[in-house]
């Protein structure tokens, strides 16, 4: 994967064709880790990850709302974002690039 690989991902953030809904978060799963992590003053365990995930702001759309929203977004400005199902994982290959952002 390239360095910056992961901001250009499109995702149904953990959709799959037979949901009726799908999480969409209202802030970004890296931005919302990397502060945290940030301000932790270390790295995260994968039970924080999965913390910062449950108790992130998302609202439930249909995978074609989330779409649509996403690419409304995308439109003016693509943000990276992490699949809610694997985030563990993403996180440990995002992280490194997130944190250089916020000067960490």
């Amino acid at each position: 994967m390239s360095v910056f690989g992961w901001f250009g991902r499109k995702r149904n953030e953990g959709a799959n064709s037979d949901a009726k809904t799908v999480k969409v978060y209202l802030n970004p799963l890296h931005a919302m880790l990397g502060a945290a992590e940030k301000q932790k003053g270390s790295p995260f365990t994968e039970a924080e990850v999965l913390h910062v995930r449950d108790t992130t702001v998302a609202i439930e759309m249909t995978p074609k709302q989330a779409e649509k929203f996403y690419a409304s977004l995308d439109a003016q400005m693509p943000i990276g974002r992490l699949d809610p199902t694997r985030l563990w994982e993403e996180w440990q290959e995002a992280r490194v690039q997130v944190m250089k952002q916020l000067g960490s």
